[in-house]
C-alpha cells in the first residue's frame, strides 16, 4: 500500500518549500536559492506524476465500482454478469433478473463511495450510494430511487469481481432484500 492516495500534502509542501526558496533567490541573487527552487519545484511535479501513476488496490476497486454501476446505465447485462464471481451463480441470476426488470437511467451517479480493504488486501468492501432514475417496466414504474450498496470483492483470476451484494436502506442502513421497491 503506497503511503498516500491523496498527492496533494506533497505537492503543496514541495510546492511552499519552492516558493520560499524562490523567495529568498530574488532577493538575495544566489545561485543556490535559484537551483533549490527550480529542484523543489520539479520534485512537486513529480510526487503529483508519481501518485498518479500508482494504483492501489482500493483504487482498483473504486474504478470497478464505477465500471459496474455505468455498465447497469447502459443496459451492458455481460459486462455486469462478468464482474460477479464465477462461483457465484445465485448472484449471477439475481443480477440478471434485475437488469431484466429494472432500466437505469443515465442520470445514476455513484456518491460516498469508500473502501474497505481486508484479508491482506485479498478482499475488499466497497460502500456507496447509487442515486438516479429508474424505470420498473412490469409495474410501469418511473422515479427517482436513493439506493445504498455494500459489495465484497474478491481479486479472481487478475480482476476484483463481487462475491457478496448486499442492498442497504438508504436512511437506516440496515439490509434489505436487492429487488424490493424502496419505500423511503
Amino acid at each position: 500500500m503506497w503511503f498516500t492516495e491523496n498527492p496533494w500534502p506533497g505537492v503543496i509542501l514541495f510546492l511552499i518549500l519552492g516558493g520560499i526558496f524562490l523567495g529568498r533567490a530574488m532577493s538575495k541573487g544566489l545561485g543556490r536559492d535559484w537551483m533549490l527552487a527550480i529542484l523543489l519545484f520539479a520534485c512537486s511535479a513529480g510526487a503529483y506524476f508519481l501518485e498518479q501513476a500508482i494504483v492501489t488496490s482500493a483504487e482498483e476497486v473504486e474504478r470497478r465500482v464505477h465500471e459496474v454501476v455505468q455498465a447497469c446505465v447502459d443496459n451492458k447485462v455481460p459486462v455486469v454478469v462478468d464482474s460477479i464471481s464465477k462461483g457465484q451463480v445465485a448472484l449471477r441470476t439475481l443480477a440478471l433478473t434485475g437488469l431484466t426488470m429494472a432500466d437505469i437511467h443515465e442520470d445514476m451517479h455513484v456518491s460516498d463511495l469508500s473502501v474497505e480493504m481486508t484479508a491482506q488486501n485479498s478482499r475488499a468492501l466497497s460502500r456507496f450510494r447509487a442515486n438516479g432514475t429508474v424505470s420498473v417496466g412490469n409495474v410501469s414504474y418511473t422515479g427517482h430511487a436513493a439506493t445504498r450498496w455494500e459489495l465484497t470483492w474478491q481479486r479472481e483470476e487478475g480482476e476484483w469481481r463481487i462475491v457478496e451484494i448486499k442492498r442497504l436502506n438508504p436512511i437506516t442502513g440496515e439490509e434489505m432484500p436487492v429487488l424490493k421497491q424502496s419505500t423511503n
